[in-house]
């Protein structure tokens, strides 16, 4: 399946990218895809599909738009 990935912030420095498409394999969580990025911890970004909200172990469908973000505050 395939999917736009999205990073924000410090993570598209590190990685090396601010926005991909990806191909993933069905079934592929949201967890995974952080791990395949080296990004252990899910709970050390924020992470949404679509602009809603998506936890480690909800499944990545085709067509997603998947956003990774440092956590920040302010206001």
């Amino acid at each position: 399946m395939r999917i736009t990935l999205r990073l924000v912030g410090g993570l598209a420095h590190r990685l090396g990218f601010s926005e991909q498409e990806r191909e993933l394999p069905a079934g592929t969580t949201a967890g995974a895809l952080l791990a395949a990025l080296g990004i252990e911890d899910p709970g050390s970004v924020i992470t949404t599909r679509n602009g809603w909200g998506i936890a480690p172990d909800e499944t990545v469908e085709e067509g997603d738009r998947i956003l990774v973000s440092p956590p920040f505050s302010g206001g």
